[in-house]
């Protein structure tokens, strides 16, 4: 696909926070989401963190059933193509599974080890503009490039904690101009790379504040280059610009579905203890490890609560007659 260019700027309106889909026992422990043209589906763990399945809920947030429920280890990463396939990764299992949209099993392949084209617990996946697959191998600390059918054709990466180096990475996607960016889970860092592997820009470390990780897990990016890294264990959502300059975080804004609502109603002791309690906590995300961007909707697998939370950019962009160039001191406060 040709390259498309980003805005050189963007008037940022808001990010306001939509809707929520999915609750308990639908869309348990969330790990990702795709997003198809009425539904989103849903990668889950079971209770007993072993297994899980493909669950289904409409975007009125109706539960839609279950999608190919065949006896996945550990699911962590979910895809759809432009076919409507989807590509569901399994750090237990080692593979790769295709599913067509009516849940047929499509193919599968994957082979545990750490030599060419091997995998050790894969996580996140990306499809790069010629349609490959790229896989995070998370225990071998390399990302690989694979034909849809499974082909190996190449990826980089080695241990450590040097410029270029991983250790665990997690997340991957690709931007407009084919380069990519990897989480890099246990440095706490995001790394931007070119294709053959070398180092374009790094950015993050550990720590709370602003712009810092704690286990950066899945990654997306929009039609801006806005980059949304999911910050698994500081419980929010951080995005950034295509400079890898810090914007704002997203630490959840859930209200009730009308799947929750649907339960809770029928539930008097659940009424009653939330008639009890302070409902702020109950808004929060709590360990989200994707996140998922469609159009201009930003979709959030909150894990810790079962649910799923949806927000909307509202941005303009501006061309580079339309705003001053860059000062070489910035701040707002010029005037």
């Amino acid at each position: 696909s040709a390259a498309m260019t980003y805005p050189h700027a963007l008037l940022r309106a808001g990010y306001p926070y939509v809707r929520v889909l999915g609750m308990r026992r639908v869309t348990t422990f969330p790990v990702d989401v795709a997003v198809g043209d009425d539904r989103i589906y849903v990668v889950g763990r079971t209770e007993l963190g072993v297994g899980g399945n493909i669950r289904m809920v409409s975007l009125d947030d109706e539960d839609l059933g279950t999608m190919a429920d065949t006896g996945h280890v550990w699911p962590v990463s979910l895809l759809r193509d432009e076919e409507g396939n989807l590509w569901l990764g399994d750090e237990g299992a080692h593979n790769v599974t295709v599913y067509g949209a009516s849940g047929n099993q499509i193919e599968q392949w994957g082979e545990h080890g750490s030599g060419p084209g091997q995998l050790n617990r894969p996580s996140g996946m990306a499809f790069d503009g010629e349609g490959n697959l790229w896989v995070v191998d998370t225990l071998n600390h390399r990302v690989q490039k694979f034909s849809r059918d499974g082909g190996h054709l190449g990826g980089f990466g080695s241990q450590g904690s040097g410029p270029g180096e991983m250790n665990m990475p997690w997340g991957i996607i690709f931007d407009a101009e084919g380069n990519l960016f990897v989480s890099d889970w246990r440095n706490h860092r995001v790394q931007k790379f070119a294709p053959d592997g070398e180092l374009l820009m790094s950015f993050g470390k550990h720590g709370s504040g602003q712009g810092e990780f704690s286990h950066p897990a899945g990654l997306a990016i929009d039609e801006h280059g806005d980059l949304y890294v999911a910050d698994r264990d500081n419980s929010r959502v951080s995005m950034f610009d295509k400079n890898g300059r810090y914007v704002e975080s997203f630490i959840g804004s859930a209200t009730l579905g009308q799947m929750g609502r649907t339960y809770i109603l029928a539930n008097q002791k659940t009424l009653r203890l939330r008639e009890m309690t302070s409902l702020e906590p109950q808004r929060l995300l709590r360990w989200p490890q994707a996140v998922t961007i469609s159009g201009n909707r930003l979709y959030i697998p909150d894990f810790g609560s079962h649910r799923v939370q949806v927000y909307e950019k509202d941005a303009l962009p501006l061309s580079e007659t339309e705003i001053l160039p860059e000062l070489r001191a910035p701040t707002l406060m010029t005037t």
